[in-house]
């Protein structure tokens, strides 16, 4: 293969490309960033007020809600089970701000989601498999 500077240049130009793709990637993978908030028109189930409803595939899901400075509860959800949550906005003086999800037992977070305000609920669906988890969620204005 004969080398000229217009080879050079355009292979340098796509090695440049790569790198700063792939350097992309790494920032949005470790910035774990907070899905946005999803409202949904359809009310939530009434007696249900100010709590998460999770409802797990074919998996184990761990829902972990919790502070700003990552202190809440962890609850591990068998497959095929819908969970209420009356801690979703927290415990005495702590305030969950955020959802995380993760598939099977101890492993890595997947998604996470805001905890909507005071007096709404949020609704998740798990989905996928454990090595392709998937978790939809919307948050919902109360019954009624």
């Amino acid at each position: 293969m004969k080398f000229t500077a217009k080879r050079i240049v355009v292979s340098g130009a796509v090695a440049g490309v790569a790198v700063v793709a792939a350097g992309a990637t790494v920032i949005a993978t470790a910035a774990d960033p907070v899905s946005p908030e999803v409202v949904s028109a359809v009310p939530a189930e009434a007696g249900h007020e100010n709590e998460g409803k999770y409802t797990t595939g074919d998996y184990v899901l761990d829902v972990h809600e919790l502070d700003d400075d990552g202190e809440g509860l962890t609850t591990a959800i068998g497959p095929h089970t819908s969970y209420y949550s009356k801690t979703l906005h927290g415990t005495g003086n702590r305030q969950h701000t955020v959802v995380k999800f993760s598939a099977g037992v101890d492993g890595p977070v997947f998604f996470t989601y805001p905890v909507p305000a005071p007096g709404r609920v949020v609704d998740c669906v798990a989905s996928g498999t454990e090595a392709a988890p998937q978790v939809r969620c919307e948050t919902r204005l109360p019954a009624g």
